[in-house]
């Protein structure tokens, strides 16, 4: 996946979060700092995703005979 493409991804999944928040919570600090958040977590589960999969290429390309 480019980063464009995440990028892309990740501002309209923090848009809809805020929104919904905004309308649950009618706070604009509580939905600042659960958009953050969650914006947060999105970025540790993209670094996870990355890193798992170059581990799975490096593994793969350890296991092919040369």
């Amino acid at each position: 996946m480019s980063f464009l493409l995440f990028l892309r991804g990740l501002i309209i999944v923090l848009l809809v979060f805020a929104i919904s928040t905004y309308l649950l919570t009618a706070s604009l600090w509580s939905t600042f700092v659960q958009t953050l958040i969650c914006g947060i977590l999105v970025q540790i589960g993209y670094f996870i995703a990355i890193m798992l999969l170059v581990r799975r290429s490096v593994t793969k390309e350890s296991v092919i005979p040369k």
